[in-house]
């Protein structure tokens, strides 16, 4: 009976304990609510107070790190720097989680590492929009390559696992609190005097962290409403708040939030992405093979007329139409087509069952687009001779190569089962891009056009400062542009007394370059 009335007695307690702390409760149950279904590894990573420890400080040193290095700074010298410290970071919770860097992380750290380069060396929009999105691409999949088995993924299961990841992280935004929570009860169901002791700690440390993302915002409204408030707060302080400092606070905060949240995502291992991509190539060959059939009957005449007409330049054209007019029409068609015809042989290899003669059509649409490759990009050169250069053309020819590269890698599949064609993909992709935008592709269209008298306009006007040295260098010729004053005024106002010790963070080599021609002219 004692026991009885002791256990009573003792639930009672406890139930007026949970009563009187509405606020821990409601959090804990939240937080719990939010991370439902998730693996009990990312558990025992937050119950680690040590370990909670180290990722608030990695956390604080990166996200104060990335707002030094990218605040107000788009493509400056610090870009790499930025790309380094997201690589050690990783590098660093993979080494807490105890898993290893698998072979083929160091080829994706090497391409990331490139675009990270090119970045501060070009002013380009098209050259930095591309090198940033392959740069984030590239990260996720690097954070991800190394957390799962993915030898049977394929590019939706990359595209998904990516999607995922960057969705259900929200869930965990909150965590940099709701961790400190989640301790702090774990460890009073052990010790019960401690816990109250380190439930008034609690509330402190959660009031605190509260409190500052809320001053980042109340008190520059209250130093902004009132002149004797902010001359009061100078003078207690002795600093000076701007609209930059505040900014660099936001930014700061949202990255560590950010940071943290992503690597509490990456710890919960998503059970999902744990099973294998299932071996789907079970459907009936016949149906394959009779499209590859109806498609080829005109691939088949379409490369014949390519070869006939445009590679060797026999046969009778319509009326009214010159080999140069042939050739200089329809290679934007032909791009679609070669990429429908990568799309419908991946697919069929897919979902088809081995079959010797599927294999063989989708050899020969293979061929016809390699056809259809070279008549596009033979079309553009004919073009670009005619016409000059722009980036557009330039980007076309750099798409071809992409596809002429991935029909191959295609090819291998038809024949090898084995072979890794969507990290073969990855790097193709990665690879080529940071050959073309390396290349400087303003610098070489600006030199072809004034060197062969054509779109003098275009290379005034739309090319961005990549191609001012060329343009200086041609300046003399010149005159007859439209607009060309008003052109080289705006970039002297811009670059005509660029400085590196004005803030080195924002140094760019070829802002540098361009001031270097425009202050020698």
């Amino acid at each position: 009976m004692e026991n009885e009335n002791y256990t009573e007695n003792f639930n009672e307690e406890a139930t007026v304990k949970v009563a009187a702390d509405p606020i821990k409760e409601t959090i804990v149950e939240t937080s719990e609510a939010i991370n439902d279904g998730f693996l009990q590894k990312a558990k025992d990573l937050i119950d680690n107070k040590n370990e909670y420890i180290k990722r608030i400080i990695l956390c604080a040193i990166y996200a104060i790190f990335y707002t030094f290095c990218l605040y107000k700074n788009t493509n400056g010298i610090t870009f790499p720097l930025f790309a380094i410290a997201t690589i050690v970071v990783y590098c660093l919770f993979l080494k807490a989680t105890k898993e290893k860097i698998k072979t083929f992380s160091y080829v994706l750290i090497a391409l990331i590492t490139l675009l990270s380069i090119n970045v501060c060396m070009t002013t380009s929009i098209p050259l930095l929009v591309f090198d940033k999105i392959f740069m984030c691409g590239l990260f996720f999949i690097l954070f991800l390559y190394n957390l799962y088995d993915e030898k049977t993924w394929d590019a939706t299961r990359y595209f998904l696992a990516v999607g995922s990841v960057i969705v259900s992280s929200i869930a965990f935004v909150l965590d940099p609190i709701l961790d400190i929570v989640r301790i702090a009860k774990d460890k009073g169901e052990k010790e019960e005097k401690v816990r109250k002791k380190n439930t008034t700690i609690l509330y402190v440390l959660l009031g605190l962290a509260i409190s500052v993302p809320l001053l980042c915002v109340i008190l520059p409204l209250l130093l902004t409403s009132d002149i004797v408030f902010l001359e009061t707060f100078r003078k207690i302080f002795s600093f000076k708040i701007d609209k930059d400092f505040t900014w660099m606070v936001v930014l700061t905060i949202l990255i560590f939030f950010t940071g943290y949240a992503l690597i509490k995502r990456l710890c919960a291992r998503q059970g999902w992405l744990e099973t294998p991509v299932a071996d789907k190539r079970n459907a009936n060959p016949v149906i394959s093979i009779t499209i590859s059939a109806v498609l080829l009957v005109f691939y088949g005449l379409y490369s014949g007329i390519q070869v006939i007409y445009l590679f060797l330049g026999f046969g009778t054209l319509p009326k009214g139409y010159t080999y140069a007019d042939y050739a200089h029409e329809g290679f934007f068609q032909l791009v679609f087509v070669c990429l429908i015809n990568l799309i419908l042989v991946l697919i069929c290899r897919k979902f088809s069952k081995d079959n010797k003669v599927l294999k063989l059509m989708l050899t020969f649409i293979c061929s016809c687009t390699y056809i259809m490759l070279f008549s596009s990009a033979y079309r553009m050169i004919l073009y670009i001779g005619a016409y000059g250069l722009t980036f557009l053309r330039v980007y076309v020819l750099w798409a071809l190569a992409v596809i002429l590269l991935a029909i191959t890698g295609a090819v291998i599949l038809i024949y090898q089962e084995k072979m890794p064609f969507v990290k073969y993909s990855m790097v193709v992709i990665a690879a080529t891009w940071i050959l073309f935008s390396m290349s400087r592709p303003d610098t070489y269209i600006a030199e072809y056009n004034l060197s062969h008298h054509t779109g003098e306009q275009y290379v005034v006007l739309n090319l961005s400062e990549d191609a001012i040295p060329v343009i200086m260098a041609h300046r003399d010729r010149l005159d007859s542009v439209e607009k060309l004053e008003e052109t080289m005024n705006r970039f002297d106002r811009r670059y005509k007394n660029y400085e590196l010790s004005k803030d080195f963070r924002t140094f760019n080599f070829a802002k540098y370059n361009a001031a270097k021609a425009l202050n020698n002219n």
